[in-house]
C-alpha cells in the first residue's frame, strides 16, 4: 500500500492523543508509577498474543541477540525512563501542555546524532530554535493557570514541566534505538519486524519497571488502578491506544517510513490534543497556546525533515 507508513505514522499521533488523555485522568487518580506499571504488564498478552498470531511464535527467536539487545535498550529508554517522566508529567500539568513539551523530542533526537558525529545543518538548527520558541510561547500561556490542575505550586509544576522533558529525552533515545534494532542489513535482509520489536520493547519496560516498583517497596503498586473505576478505565482505553496500537503503529511508521517524515508526522500529536482537550476538560488554549503550538510543531517538522 502506498504510503503505509506515513498513514500509520498520523494514526500514532491520534492514537497518542487518545492515551495520553486517558493515562492523565488514570494517572491524576492512583499516580504515574502505578498507572505505569498496570499498563505495561496488562499490554503484554495482547502484544504476545498479536505476535503469536502473525508469526507463530511469541518471541522473534529468529533476530540476533545485538538486535534483541538494542530493543531491549530502546524499551528502557522510552517506555521506562521516558515514561516515568511523562506520566509524572500527565498527572500533574494535564495532557495538552505534556504533549507540547514532548514535541522537543526531535530537538533531543537531534542532540543524540550530534553526539555521534552527526552535526546538524543550519535549517536543523532552526527547527530546533523554533521548536523551543514554541514551547517557551505554550509555557507563558500555561502559567496564567490550568484546567487541568488549577492549584498547583510552582515548584509542582516546574516538576511537571522536567517530567515532560524526561518523557521527550526517554523517546528521542527510544526511537533511535529501535530504528537500529530493526534495520534491514545484509546480514538481516528482512530486519525485524514491528511488531516483535514492541514486544521486546514493552517486555523489557514491563521488567524493568516492576524491579524498580520492588526496590520502591511498591511490587504491587498497580492493583490499586483495580479499585479506582475512573482509574481503571483510563489505564485500559489508554493501554490499547498507547503501547499495543500506538507502539506497534509507530513501529510500523518508523520501518516503513523516512525517518524524518515518519517522526514529523507523529510529533503532530499536539495539534489533534488541542480540541480534545478543550472538548475533554475545558483547557483553554489562547491566541499564544494556539500559535506556540503550530510553532513547536512546525519546528519539529523542519527539523525532521532536513535530517
Amino acid at each position: 500500500m502506498p504510503y503505509l507508513g506515513e498513514v500509520c505514522a498520523v494514526a500514532t499521533a491520534m492514537c497518542w492523543t487518545v492515551s495520553s488523555l486517558s493515562f492523565g485522568i488514570a494517572s491524576r487518580a492512583v499516580g504515574g508509577i502505578a498507572t505505569n506499571q498496570f499498563r505495561l504488564w496488562a499490554a503484554l498478552p495482547v502484544l504476545a498474543l498479536l505476535v503469536w498470531w502473525s508469526s507463530g511464535e511469541v518471541w522473534p527467536t529468529q533476530a540476533p541477540m545485538e538486535r534483541i539487545v538494542l530493543l531491549a535498550l530502546s524499551g528502557l529508554a522510552g517506555l521506562v525512563l521516558g515514561d516515568i517522566g511523562y506520566f509524572h508529567a500527565l498527572a500533574t500539568i494535564g495532557p495538552r501542555l505534556s504533549s507540547v513539551v514532548m514535541a522537543t523530542w526531535p530537538a533531543m533526537a537531534a542532540g543524540i546524532a550530534a553526539l555521534q558525529g552527526d552535526l546538524p545543518n543550519g535549517w536543523m538548527v532552526l527547527g530546533i530554535a523554533l521548536s523551543m520558541l514554541g514551547v517557551a510561547l505554550v509555557l507563558m500561556r500555561s502559567r496564567e493557570g490550568s484546567a487541568w490542575s488549577p492549584n498547583l505550586s510552582p515548584r509542582q509544576w516546574w516538576l511537571g514541566i522536567g517530567g515532560a522533558l524526561l518523557g521527550a529525552l526517554g523517546q528521542a533515545g527510544g526511537v533511535v534505538l529501535a530504528r537500529q534494532g530493526m534495520a534491514e542489513t545484509a546480514d538481516l535482509p528482512a530486519g525485524v519486524s514491528p511488531l516483535p520489536a514492541t514486544l521486546v520493547r514493552m517486555a523489557t519496560g514491563a521488567v524493568a519497571l516492576q524491579l524498580l516498583a520492588i526496590v520502591q517497596r511498591r511490587p504491587l503498586a498497580m492493583l490499586i488502578v483495580l479499585r479506582h473505576r475512573a482509574a481503571f478505565a483510563g489505564a485500559m482505553v489508554g493501554m490499547v491506544f498507547g503501547p499495543v496500537l500506538g507502539v506497534w503503529l509507530s513501529m510500523t511508521a518508523t520501518h516503513l517510513a523516512p525517518l524524518g517524515i515518519a517522526a514529523t508526522l507523529m510529533a503532530s500529536s499536539p495539534l489533534f490534543m488541542m480540541p480534545v482537550a478543550r472538548i475533554a476538560y475545558g483547557a483553554r488554549v489562547g491566541w499564544l497556546g494556539f500559535v506556540g503550538t503550530l510553532v513547536a510543531v512546525g519546528g519539529a517538522a523542519l527539523l525532521l525533515l532536513t535530517r
